[in-house]
């Protein structure tokens, strides 16, 4: 029997019905932001480069350049207001990492901060170099944040700007500024191994529309300080780590939720509510081999708390110390290492002695950080004495003074071989012996 006229008239409407469907549904799809992802249990693993990766340096060459970078970036770690003097630009951070922004995505090369609550980006082309920036007109997910908004009125350094867009002005230890505009856009991280990356919708970041100084050569930089605009805040992640090589290709994890080792140390974050971005810890001795340094009990001091501490920093290289305990630890280990002493100014470091790799083996004790609540972690030579073939088998002490108040700063160099693990909800860091070159497991 042939189908008669209203059957054919509801078919007709019902396949058009279907169809503005499926068109809406995959309209829908091409314009709106993907869902924020759950990390995977082990992870998104992100590989970061160091500063001086590419570039054809020495060893002496490279811990200089490290050197000159920690003088100016300790100034800023002992400082309290962050509101408009932050991070030291892209001449005083160590590592970087690739980034994508916008959808679709166009992907950046930005530098990784613990330090810093900062995310940011060059928008548009900058003078003096030839990458491009971020061009937030070929984004379909990129929008500005309103002045009147909460976001806009608690964020650090902003203010209204033209067309009442949320404004901001950053300048940073070096002299060097950014100002642009804050914004909302994709995010996507890619995870090794994988063909999967995760994107993660509206996040908020400075769309810089000017620069000065050294902020010219970089992308933008990355904060995963404690602050809720950081990026990691932004993220809701709560557990991120990384595995540090010197000088080379590391490996940076977020969202990792792997149970600890048996030869982990864990100890308590502290809170700083006058510089809640950075990760503190207390440390109220240290020991060289089996000499516990005398009267270091009370001598790491974290000002706005009023208790022992002292900072992790993946920005630094070198390990930053009070003066006094420094001067205790280096005539201890004189001491021990019964080796003579050379001149270290060529290196820019403090302490340095003349010795083989086969000397240096039997000549370096041991150092345990003593925590507080009774957790040590023990570092071995290979996270404080650094090895230089030219102009002779030197090998130096990776740690110098500071008159910096009482402020004491764990660098990068310090953590190499460490799986250094943050849980942001119990406030925990754990260290785990690894082979940061191979992985980090």
């Amino acid at each position: 029997m042939a189908p008669s006229p209203s059957q054919i008239l509801l078919f007709f409407l019902s396949a058009a019905a279907l169809m503005l469907i499926i068109w809406t549904i995959t309209a829908a799809n091409l314009t709106s932001p993907p869902r924020k992802a759950n990390p995977p249990m082990r992870g998104i693993h992100i590989n970061i480069t160091h500063a001086d990766s590419a570039r054809n340096l020495n060893q002496t060459e490279l811990v200089r350049r490290a050197a000159a970078r920690g003088r100016h970036r300790i100034s800023r770690l002992r400082s309290f207001n962050l509101s408009t003097h932050d991070d030291d630009g892209d001449g005083n951070n160590e590592y970087y990492m690739e980034i994508s922004i916008g959808s679709p995505p166009m992907t950046f090369t930005i530098a990784v901060d613990t330090g810093s609550d900062l995310f940011w980006t060059h928008c548009f082309n900058r003078s003096g170099s030839a990458r491009p920036g971020f061009n937030p007109r070929r984004s379909l997910t990129y929008r500005v944040l309103p002045c009147a908004t909460s976001a806009c009125a608690s964020s650090p350094a902003t203010a209204c700007g033209d067309k009442k867009k949320c404004a901001y002005e950053f300048m940073y230890a070096d002299f060097s500024s950014t100002t642009g505009t804050v914004s909302l856009d994709t995010v996507t991280l890619g995870s090794l191994g994988t063909t999967n990356p995760l994107s993660f919708p509206d996040i908020m970041f400075g769309c810089s529309t000017s620069s000065n100084g050294s902020l010219l050569f970089t992308d933008g930089i990355a904060g995963f300080g404690r602050g809720k605009f950081s990026l990691i805040s932004q993220l809701g992640i709560n557990h991120f780590s990384y595995c540090l090589t010197p000088f080379g290709t590391s490996r940076l994890t977020l969202g990792d939720t792997r149970t600890p080792a048996r030869n982990t140390v864990t100890v308590p974050l502290l809170i700083n509510p006058y510089n809640p971005s950075f990760y503190n810890v207390a440390l109220t001795g240290i020991s060289v081999g089996a000499t516990r340094l005398a009267g270091t009990e009370n001598a790491f001091w974290i000002a706005g708390i009023d208790r022992p501490g002292v900072i992790l920093d993946s920005g630094s290289t070198l390990t930053y110390m009070e003066r006094s305990v420094y001067g205790l630890l280096k005539r201890e280990l004189v001491a021990q290492a019964r080796l003579p002493v050379v001149d270290a100014a060529r290196y820019d470091l403090d302490l340095c002695f003349r010795t083989t790799v086969k000397g240096a083996r039997a000549a370096f004790p041991k150092l345990v950080f003593h925590f507080d609540g009774g957790m040590d972690l023990e570092v071995t030579r290979k996270n404080y004495i650094m090895r230089f073939k030219k102009g002779g088998a030197a090998h130096c002490l990776a740690m110098v003074p500071t008159d910096e108040g009482r402020l004491t700063v764990l660098g990068s160099y310090f953590q190499r071989d460490f799986r250094v693990a943050y849980d942001l909800k119990k406030n925990l860091v754990s260290f785990t012996p690894a082979r940061c070159a191979a992985g980090g497991e």
